[in-house]
C-alpha cells in the first residue's frame, strides 16, 4: 500500500478505521491490520483474473441504474439491485481532512449515501453492502476489514455480477 501526499499515515488510517470513528461498525476490526487486508484482498482479486476497476464500475453501472429509478430498483441482465437512500453521507476514511470533506482520489464518491441488495436471479445469489464500497473497491481497493459488519466479499461479488474472465 502506498500513501500519497496529503492522505493520513498509517497508523492514523488504522485508527479512523475502528468501530467508533468514521463509522460506527467500522471499516476494520478492533484489532485487524489494514496491510494484511488489502494484500489479501489483491491475491483474491488477482486469483480471480478481475481487476479492482472492473468490478467497481460493474458495482457503479448498477447503482447508477437503481438511483434512476423511483423505486431505486434496476435489473441489468440476471442482476437485480434494489437501494436505500440516506441523508447525509458516509465520509472515506482515506479522505484527507474527513472534518472537511469527502476523499476525491479516483473521482468524487457517488454512492456514499446508499445501501444496496443485489440478486442474482439466475443463480439465487444475494449479497448487500453499503454505497461507499464501489469507491473503496476503485481507489484503494478496499473491501472493508475481514471483521467489519461492512465487509463485501470480493469473490461473492465477482460471483454475483458474473464478472468471470473468459
Amino acid at each position: 500500500m502506498s500513501i500519497s501526499q496529503g492522505e493520513p499515515n498509517l497508523a492514523e488510517l488504522e485508527a479512523r478505521m475502528r468501530p467508533g470513528e468514521l463509522s460506527q461498525t467500522g471499516f476494520l476490526g478492533p484489532d485487524e491490520s489494514l496491510e494484511f487486508v488489502l494484500a489479501r484482498d489483491a491475491e483474491t482479486m488477482e486469483r480471480l483474473g478481475v481487476s479492482f476497476e472492473e468490478l467497481a464500475n460493474r458495482l457503479e453501472a448498477l447503482l447508477d441504474e437503481a438511483l434512476k429509478s423511483p423505486r431505486h430498483r434496476a435489473r441489468i441482465g440476471h442482476v437485480e439491485v434494489e437501494v436505500k437512500v440516506y441523508t447525509g453521507f458516509q465520509i472515506c476514511p482515506w479522505a484527507p481532512d474527513p472534518d472537511a470533506g469527502q476523499c476525491t482520489a479516483a473521482g468524487p464518491v457517488s454512492h456514499a449515501s446508499l445501501d444496496w441488495t443485489i440478486r442474482n436471479t439466475r443463480t439465487g445469489q444475494k449479497l448487500s453492502g453499503p454505497g461507499l464500497i464501489s469507491h473503496l473497491i476503485r481507489a484503494p481497493s478496499f473491501f472493508a476489514g475481514l471483521k467489519s459488519p461492512n465487509r463485501v466479499d470480493p469473490e461473492a461479488l465477482v460471483e454475483i455480477l458474473e464478472l468471470h474472465p473468459d
